[in-house]
């Protein structure tokens, strides 16, 4: 037994390494104790606020630590006529998805957790599909009407965000001629596609705050109108758990985002390292994508449901659809493929 575990560690360090170190498990919590400090640090300055200061001294770095040793203290409670194993896999299952999805990004040439050839997009967009039905699962099983009204709120939202999201996909796709994530990055050496795909990029951007769920989409929450929305039930390390995903779900469109229009890993050499370089570009440029998630979050009210939805519907897919004519119209007909 033990032999066979050596066996398997040994030819299987390197990808070990990966899932948990960088880009991987440590890499994904640490992004997110940062996020969610930057956020609150960010968000207070822009509203001439100071946002934590006593854990931590003045940069207030101890206190999202704080918060979670608070939520893992606290009792967790099911309710009772909720429908108990269904209540509590979905909200721990939710950060897999998105986390899952980070698997097929390179962070530098050749340097993912999963190196998989070909249709890596597709493969990418398939499973982040099935976030919002653990979502479903989440308010449905609550048995609470707040947890329904919210979990099927999500539903529409990311179905009115999702669509037009795999369109700008497309377009992409079809001007870099290539299904694979990495082949994408590639084809960006002269020019990021957020230039020649610009109408697709503002589609992928909007849909994107749709997908993340953030202010002005915060509508499936919305705790003026839902108490919490789909996550009014949980307590204590569950509850914690639901927000991971939250920003696990955050962290994997970014990234998505930095791939398809920023030219992911792309930039000068810093070191001389490939991977070493790489990776510091795909993280100052996800630090820039999250800065301008969090400016959009504190600039503009929330929208209604119906307003997001007739968004996505009437505007967000006819201007996807119209990106991909011309793309198909420009890429090969103009500059003749």
């Amino acid at each position: 037994m033990l032999e066979w575990v050596n066996e398997f560690i040994s030819r299987n360090l390197v990808t070990l390494i990966k899932i948990l170190g960088f880009p991987g498990l440590t890499f994904i919590l640490v992004f997110i104790i940062f996020v969610v400090w930057y956020q609150r640090k960010y968000l207070a300055r822009l509203m001439l606020r100071m946002g934590p200061v006593h854990a931590g001294k003045v940069l207030g770095w101890l206190q999202l630590i704080a918060d979670a040793l608070k939520l893992i203290a606290k009792e967790i409670i099911v309710p009772r006529e909720s429908m108990g194993k269904i209540f509590l896999l979905s909200a721990i299952t939710l950060p897999v998805i998105p986390a899952a999805a980070i698997a097929l990004i390179p962070f530098a040439k050749n340097y993912m957790i999963l190196p998989v050839k070909g249709f890596t997009l597709p493969l990418f967009l398939a499973i982040m599909t099935l976030y919002p039905i653990f979502i479903v699962l989440m308010g449905w099983s609550a048995n609470n009407k707040f947890t329904i009204i919210g979990a099927f709120r999500s539903i529409y939202l990311d179905i009115a965000g999702e669509i037009p999201m795999i369109l700008s996909a497309i377009g992409v796709m079809l001007w870099a001629g290539s299904y694979d994530l990495q082949e994408i990055i590639e084809a960006q050496k002269s020019i990021w596609f957020v230039v020649p795909q610009f109408l697709g990029f503002i589609v992928f951007l909007v849909s994107y705050l749709a997908m993340i769920e953030k202010v002005p989409f915060d509508i499936p929450e919305a705790e003026s109108e839902l108490v919490f929305g789909y996550r009014t039930e949980y307590t204590g390390a569950v509850f914690l758990d639901t927000m991971l995903g939250d920003y696990v779900n955050l962290l994997a469109w970014a990234l998505l985002m930095n791939t398809l229009y920023f030219g992911g890993y792309l930039g000068p050499s810093i070191t001389g390292d490939p991977i070493i370089d790489g990776s510091i570009w795909t993280l100052v440029k996800l630090i820039i994508i999250i800065t301008l998630t969090f400016t959009v979050i504190i600039s503009y009210a929330r929208l209604r449901i119906d307003q997001a939805v007739r968004l996505g519907w009437n505007y967000l897919i006819p201007l996807g659809i119209l990106n991909i004519v011309l793309t198909i119209f420009i890429k090969y007909i103009l500059l003749g493929g």
